[in-house]
């Protein structure tokens, strides 16, 4: 059995030039700009949020640090319970969002097929047309010599 050779993290690796790479196809570039926004704006809502509670223990302590049902307080509230079902509420959006961004890609991927199919039909039955043309033509250049 052979060992398998590793290579060290602090050993020097090839790198890779990104100018060399090609170009991403326009699904792919659409998934990841989709993607980079919604996950953006997502996590723009969640930041605004936590930022936002010691905002108000600054400027409404009276509100914050009063007490609420089992003595918890409302920036306490905020920050455990609320901050968790916004972490549950915003992973479920991207989830919804992303499902559907996929199920409208491989819908156009299914319309792309079914015109390629039929551009292909038509390609080949004018083909099978220019052939069987050719094929009359040469016919009756035959029975012209003969006669």
């Amino acid at each position: 059995m052979e060992e398998k050779k590793y290579v060290m993290t602090d050993e020097p690796c090839e790198t890779i030039d990104i100018k060399k790479l090609s170009k991403l196809d326009k699904k792919t570039s659409y998934s990841i700009r989709t993607e980079l926004s919604t996950g953006l704006s997502l996590a723009i809502v969640y930041f605004i949020f936590i930022f936002s509670v010691p905002a108000i223990n600054w400027f409404r302590p009276d509100w914050a640090f009063a007490k609420m049902f089992g003595g918890m307080s409302y920036s306490w509230f905020l920050t455990t319970i609320v901050a968790m079902a916004m972490a549950f509420i915003i992973a479920y959006l991207h989830t919804k969002l992303y499902e559907r961004w996929e199920r409208k890609s491989l819908e156009m991927s299914r319309m792309e097929k079914k015109e390629n199919m039929v551009s292909e039909q038509t390609s080949q039955v004018k083909t099978k047309g220019a052939t069987s043309s050719v094929q009359a033509s040469f016919l009756e250049s035959k029975e012209e010599t003969l006669l």
